[in-house]
């Protein structure tokens, strides 16, 4: 999966879901979990890994730049994260 901003590879680094079983969420949470969803962060919400990704971008999007390293993807503004639902639609934030 995409990111829709700068076009990185999303990582997936979690997921998300509701237990079934309130009463018993202590034991093994994550056996619990019916899960809702995947929680993705773009790798460039802190900024980008090289100049000419960098270059590319801020072009792309008619961004100014003094200096390639102070660059940062858009979706920075919510700390990159991305969320799916049941669906597999992606969603801007984090799903809580």
């Amino acid at each position: 999966m995409e990111c829709p901003y700068c076009g990185a590879e999303l990582r997936c680094i979690d997921y998300y879901g509701k237990t079934k079983y309130a009463d018993h969420y202590y034991l093994y949470p994550r056996s619990w979990i019916e899960k809702e969803g995947d929680i993705f962060q773009c790798q460039n919400c802190f900024g980008f890994n090289t100049e000419e990704e960098a270059i590319e971008y801020a072009n792309r999007n008619n961004i100014k730049i003094n200096d390639w390293q102070e660059i940062v993807c858009d979706s920075e503004s919510f700390n990159g994260h991305f969320y799916t639902d049941r669906n597999e639609n992606l969603h801007e934030g984090y799903p809580c």
